[in-house]
């Protein structure tokens, strides 16, 4: 996608301005939270068009207009209308209008551009998690499945026992793959979700030609922004490597009874993230390997309703208050069900989530493995 893009939506503009439906509303986590018509998805449109038509110019409202939203896809639940699109298109046309990065983008965009992450962390940092696990390198030409760690919990502490439960699984599956380690490059989903259309695309062609050239058949990430990013990217640049999530990989070998569980009588509830469910289409796998370890309770929106978290697009580090509160919002609705534990498979998620007190919150690698290494142990000491 280019710059010209928000011209392109014109259309659709049009057609959600004639109507007055305002479905978008209903699962907006902001509209919700704040109830400011003009930051829900049909007062966006409206912004946007309104700037088109040179109704008005450029001011500070209109950018908060563009990035109070976690691009977490609701608004496309309920409309016809391409409208996670529009918004993603909207930040990249104030950009190449001469507005300035949101300043607590900066930083992120200038890790990216010194350290290949967006977390200020040194390029030496993301291979420390691999310590101690012996998994060999991907070397060149020959290696057809490829773990993609991902930055944030390659470089974030609390996160490295997700990530590597998340391998031990593989392992124990019986995958062979390899990781590229230290030099693993950024997906660059942080820079597509802030607007930076053009840094995206010349490092997804590198990263594509990276994967090439050491024969990479097929991805397996644990990162749901890894995975819809790289998903996206091989469909648009041609590329056969196939992507998949570990949850996939591993609910595949629960199903065989190759991998054995011991599960327990809690009741546990799980969240979708928004670029594993709404935007990437994975809802069963993950249930599958929660109802295998526990007692599984839904939330009254689930699946595609499933509430964003607050972590997503920059909202986190741009409007952290307001993250917070749809973090709260989550917790909340998930000690309605009863649960004793609130399930994601995200990093951000697991991130965020922990920021709301009230509930545990746990990994889905990490619960599963937990759960097959304490039937391991019952059955030897038995």
């Amino acid at each position: 996608m280019t710059a010209a893009d928000l011209e392109e939506f014109e259309e659709e503009l049009e057609t959600c301005f004639g109507t007055s439906c305002g479905f978008c509303e209903r699962g907006c986590p902001v509209y919700q939270a704040l109830k400011v018509r003009t930051l829900s998805m049909k007062g966006r449109n409206r912004t946007m068009l309104g700037l088109l038509k040179g109704k008005f110019d450029i001011t500070p409202s209109v950018v908060k207009a563009a990035f109070e939203c976690t691009l977490c896809g609701n608004c496309d639940r309920w409309c016809s209308l391409k409208n996670t699109e529009h918004t993603r298109a909207f930040r990249e046309y104030l950009l190449k209008h001469g507005v300035e990065p949101m300043k607590e983008h900066s930083s992120l965009l200038a890790s990216m551009k010194n350290y290949g992450n967006p977390w200020l962390q040194p390029r030496s940092a993301r291979g420390k998690w691999l310590r101690g696990l012996d998994i060999p390198k991907a070397a060149k030409g020959n290696q057809e499945v490829l773990f993609f760690a991902g930055c944030t919990s390659a470089v974030m502490k609390p996160l490295v026992p997700s990530l590597v439960a998340s391998a031990k699984l593989l392992k124990r599956a019986g995958v062979d793959f390899a990781v590229i380690g230290q030099d693993e490059p950024c997906c660059g989903s942080t820079l597509l979700r802030v607007g930076q259309t053009d840094a995206f695309e010349k490092l997804e062609k590198e990263n594509f030609d990276r994967f090439k050239a050491l024969g990479v058949k097929r991805i397996v990430t644990a990162c749901p922004g890894c995975y819809t990013t790289l998903k996206k990217s091989a469909e648009k640049l041609g590329s056969d490597i196939a992507i998949n999530h570990i949850t996939q990989e591993i609910a595949n070998l629960i199903r065989s009874g190759d991998l054995k569980v011991e599960k327990s009588s809690e009741k546990m509830t799980y969240h979708d993230p928004c670029h594993l469910g709404r935007l990437g289409g994975i809802f069963d796998e993950p249930r599958e390997i929660v109802d295998a370890v526990a007692d599984l309770v839904e939330m009254p929106n689930c699946r595609y309703e499933a509430r964003c978290c607050g972590a997503g697009a920059g909202l986190q580090s741009a409007f952290p208050r307001l993250s917070r509160e749809l973090a709260a919002k989550k917790v909340d609705e998930a000690k309605g069900t009863g649960a004793t534990t609130l399930v994601t498979c995200c990093p951000f998620c697991e991130t965020q989530l922990k920021t709301a007190p009230g509930i545990n919150v746990v990994d889905l690698m990490q619960l599963l493995l937990e759960a097959i290494e304490k039937g391991e142990k019952k059955n030897t000491s038995g």
